[in-house]
């Protein structure tokens, strides 16, 4: 009825539009749709209503977030050793002083928008800001999520010719001691999908050990056993043979059949449905064949379809790192960090105002604000005594035991700087000329 008046009208053939929209509204109000459509807008107008107070009560409206501003320190001592560098890094704070650069904060939501995929979003942005490397900005990103569209379909063979290519770049950027963690071995390092997994290797046998188990699932045990022999040799040597030993076992709870739906196996573990039956056994097998009915297969874990997703995150971890990127998208952190300590911020910069003090004028927090360790991204040195962070006005030293504290501590304990002084850990006594600045990788 509705769709009839609306092509009337579109068309032009109507003769009088306002006696057609009057003979739709009567034909609404006899078959009661009217007062139903008046009542779910009103129920909608309703839920709307309670949302705008819900807001307001969970979040100040009136908050001025720029109060929580701080200037961005200037990176440690690279400014004695490379004076090029300290001119970079106060322009670049004085840019953040100043509100920052737009065409670098645009460039920071492009490279967003093309690292989560939204490649159009991306492309308008850079254009409207006139990004002048917006093409090899999104160049690496397009090439990844080629990668992982493709493992979402299931066809890891793209992503197994990525890892092969790159095999030299991965194993550049696996943490020291990897080589020798994989090849200590531990079942389940590499075969079950997850996330976890050692050594620049273990991405890419984790890659075959997921296309095993697809084959074996859509071809066979004989197209499975085919595919262990030719890929699993060079990865048994790296550390991954009882990962490869498990993966045989599995061989062992397929039907002859073995077309068989192993995801089918594993939604029916959680959910404790019956289904299939044990091959060889007396129970009756469903045509097809699935694998051992899930309460009696110990592999059941390697069936699981998330086995898929954890494939995807994974390749987009590595693809990232080999761009010099972090694991996840540097935008995301930063407002995820930022959200969590915001409210903190907010009742500091209000205490200190009342108290004739700016929080932009300080240099260091006077209270913590705990975000976490997900937002740990660099170690620290707290000093034992006095519990302060050490910072480039405040360094680490070194006692000749062994025991470190920050500098200001030591000032107060070097009472008199023509006698030692006593370490406050050991009975140690140290003098001045005898403490030595410590440095640690990776503390400003």
């Amino acid at each position: 009825m509705v769709e009839s008046a609306k092509r009337e009208l579109e068309s032009g053939k109507a003769s009088d539009p306002e006696a057609t929209l009057s003979q739709l509204h009567k034909a609404i109000e006899d078959a009661g749709l009217l007062k139903e459509l008046n009542s779910s807008t009103k129920e909608f107008h309703t839920s709307i209503a309670k949302l705008g107070k819900a807001l307001e009560k969970a979040f100040d409206m009136d908050a001025d977030i720029c109060r929580a501003l701080r200037p961005a320190p200037l990176p440690p001592a690279a400014a004695a050793a490379d004076p090029a560098a300290a001119a970079a890094a106060a322009a670049a704070a004085a840019e953040l002083r100043g509100g920052g650069d737009p065409a670098l904060l645009a460039r920071v939501v492009a490279e967003h928008f093309y690292r989560e995929g939204r490649f159009s979003l991306g492309d308008a942005l850079a254009a409207e800001a006139g990004l002048m490397d917006a093409e090899a900005l999104r160049a690496p990103y397009a090439d990844m999520h080629t990668v992982l569209e493709q493992i979402r379909a299931r066809n890891l063979e793209p992503a197994l010719q990525w890892a092969v290519a790159h095999r030299q770049q991965l194993a550049s950027l696996a943490p020291p001691g990897a080589a020798a963690a994989a090849a200590a071995g531990g079942a389940g390092a590499g075969s079950g999908g997850a996330d976890g997994g050692v050594g620049p290797s273990s991405f890419e046998f984790r890659l075959h050990a997921l296309n095993f188990i697809n084959t074996l699932q859509t071809k066979g045990r004989a197209a499975a056993l085919a595919y262990a022999k030719a890929h699993f040799g060079p990865h048994a040597a790296r550390g991954h043979m009882p990962d490869i030993q498990r993966l045989m076992g599995c061989l062992l709870f397929a039907s002859a059949s073995s077309s068989a739906s192993c995801a089918a196996a594993a939604a029916a573990a959680s959910s404790g449905a019956c289904g299939g039956g044990i091959a060889g056994g007396g129970e009756q097998q469903e045509p097809g064949g699935p694998l051992l009915h899930p309460s009696y297969n110990p592999y059941v874990d390697l069936l699981s379809p998330g086995a898929w997703d954890a494939a995807a995150r994974e390749f987009s971890k590595q693809a990232c790192s080999l761009m010099g990127q972090a694991s996840e998208s540097p935008l995301t952190t930063v407002v995820a960090a930022g959200s969590a300590a915001l409210p903190t911020l907010l009742k500091l910069a209000a205490v200190m105002e009342k108290g004739g003090q700016d929080l932009r004028a300080v240099d260091q927090l006077p209270v913590e604000i705990g975000l976490g360790p997900e937002f740990v991204f660099r170690p620290i040195f707290a000093c034992p005594v006095s519990r302060d962070m050490s910072t480039p006005d405040n360094p680490p030293l070194a006692l000749p035991c062994g025991h470190v504290l920050a500098e200001q501590s030591v000032a107060k304990l070097l009472k008199n700087r023509s006698r030692a002084f006593k370490c406050p850990y050991c009975p140690a006594e140290c003098r001045q000329e005898a403490l030595r600045p410590v440095t640690f990788p990776g503390i400003d």
